[in-house]
């Protein structure tokens, strides 16, 4: 995914956080087929932090293995020259590995908040659903509760 694409993905998710608040400010006084809407919101908003975190997943996953490459390549480097021996290389290698591993766990972070912002919402379109099936239970009869 392209940064125009994950902008995109961005604002979307921003529509669907806009038209959820609407929705969530008069929670009380919602028809059923408005919760059922909310719960759809959340579903949208849901998939929609998935991808974001999947993206995140992807960078964190690249520089990961970008890491044991350069790893692999300093080591190389070091000991091509012959005066320094394979302990040297060791420590000296793992400076570019550990480049790429202070980027990668930035990603894994926003992996992880993503992944949990898209957990929080299936907790609340469930939420919903238990809504709709008290309503249902009490006869359609949706009393507004202060």
């Amino acid at each position: 995914m392209n940064e125009d694409e994950l902008n995109k993905l961005f604002a979307a998710h921003q529509k669907s956080i806009t038209a959820i608040k609407t929705l969530d400010d008069r929670l009380d006084e919602l028809a059923p087929y408005e919760i059922a809407k909310l719960e759809y919101l959340y579903s949208q908003a849901e998939r929609q932090a998935w991808r974001i975190a999947g993206h995140f997943k992807k960078l964190y996953k690249y520089h990961e293995g970008m890491a044991e490459i350069a790893q692999g390549q300093a080591y190389k480097s070091e000991r091509s020259d012959g005066k320094k021996n394979s302990t040297d290389g060791q420590y000296l290698s793992r400076i570019a590995k550990g480049e790429q591993l202070t980027q990668a766990a930035e990603y894994e972070g926003e992996f992880l908040t993503w992944r949990g912002v898209a957990g929080t919402y299936e907790r609340a379109a469930n939420s919903l659903k238990d809504m709709l099936k008290a309503i249902t239970a009490e006869g359609g009869n949706q009393s507004r509760t202060a």
